[in-house]
């Protein structure tokens, strides 16, 4: 494309590139992209990708354009990256276990009455009420779902708000 618009600029370009690197070495047909390998006597040879995967070198060294130490220390890292957010994944979920536990103890009646009503809206006011707690809105509705009428009235007026004083602490 640079030869096309500027052709002053295009045989600059080619007068700066190393001999030989316009085509591969190694079967002879032109090339855009080379790599670069040093033969068995010792000399840099240009070569295209394809050949380059031919000849042995790893298909994920020659398209990422890196040399086997850089893609060794690559994956290096990257494995201990994986085990870093593995310890960190882990540390999470013992953290949200000893919450859940934790906050069983006061609530978990509750989490299993809503739980057993068997709605999606119900599973989830119990999930969120495992972990943290609800909302007014939210612990009005636990407290209009356990109770026996289903509202606020003289009857279950003390049951009524221990549920939700129990919910939003």
């Amino acid at each position: 494309m640079l030869a096309e618009h500027n052709p002053s600029a295009y045989n600059a370009a080619m007068a700066s590139a190393p001999a030989g690197a316009g085509s591969c070495s190694h079967c002879g047909t032109g090339i855009l992209h080379h790599v670069i390998i040093r033969d068995g006597e010792g000399r840099e040879r240009f070569i295209g990708t394809s050949c380059a995967v031919k000849v042995g070198l790893s298909a994920e060294a020659v398209a990422y354009r890196m040399t086997d130490e850089q893609l060794a220390a690559r994956n290096a890292k990257r494995a201990e990256n994986q085990a870093e957010w593995q310890r960190a994944r882990q540390a999470e979920q013992d953290a949200l276990s000893a919450l859940i536990a934790s906050r069983r103890e006061t609530v978990g009646e509750l989490v299993d009455m809503l739980r057993a009503m068997g709605s999606d809206f119900h599973s989830s006011l119990a999930s969120q009420l495992e972990v943290r707690p609800l909302s007014w809105t939210q612990a009005g509705y636990v407290a209009k779902a356990t109770s026996a009428t289903g509202r606020r009235n003289k009857s279950n007026s003390e049951a009524f708000d221990a549920v939700l004083e129990l919910c939003s602490q």
